[in-house]
Formats: structure tokens, C-alpha cells, sequence
């Protein structure tokens, strides 16, 4: 049988020829690292809230409601409660 008699899916099949393209070789470089910038990016939910901060949920909650807490203020992303992590830390130093 020639090859060029075969069908589509059998020259397909063929072990010569690529099916795939061949992934890029992987760097090893690492990526550059800055602390400050992660942190300031870094958001936690109601949740690891309190666990990070020793405190109940429900204390997190009660925070977040009473305007003269000064408590950071939460973001809503898709149905999710964030903190931004460094001004929840900020707040628990007593630095407002």
C-alpha cells in the first residue's frame, strides 16, 4: 500500500509524522521575587481571616459591619468576601 493511497486517519497514524507540536523547552530561570508586592496582592477570605488574625469569624463579621472599627474594607469577587491581607494586618498592629 503507498502512502499516499491511505486515508487521512491512517497517514495520521503513521509514527513519522507529528500529530502534535512539540512543546518549547522549559527555562530555568527563576522568577524575580518582591516580597512588598506579593503581600500588597495578597487577599484573604472571612475565614483565614480569623485564623490568621486568632480571632472568630464571627468576630471578623462584626468588624466588617461596624463602621467605627476602622476594620479594612472587604472586596466582593464572584460571590467571595477578600481582605486585603496587609491592611488586616495593619488594623491588628493598631496602626489605624
Amino acid at each position: 500500500m503507498n502512502a499516499n493511497d491511505a486515508s487521512p486517519a491512517e497517514q495520521a497514524c503513521e509514527p513519522d509524522q507529528a500529530i502534535h507540536a512539540v512543546p518549547a523547552a522549559a527555562t530555568h530561570k527563576t522568577a524575580p521575587f518582591d516580597r512588598e508586592e506579593l503581600e500588597s496582592r495578597l487577599f484573604w477570605s472571612v475565614p483565614e481571616t480569623a485564623f490568621m488574625c486568632r480571632v472568630s469569624v464571627r468576630t471578623v463579621w462584626r468588624l466588617m459591619a461596624d463602621p467605627r472599627s476602622g476594620f479594612p474594607e472587604p472586596r466582593r469577587v464572584l460571590g467571595r468576601t477578600l481582605l486585603a491581607a496587609a491592611d488586616v494586618l495593619e488594623f491588628m498592629e493598631g496602626g489605624k
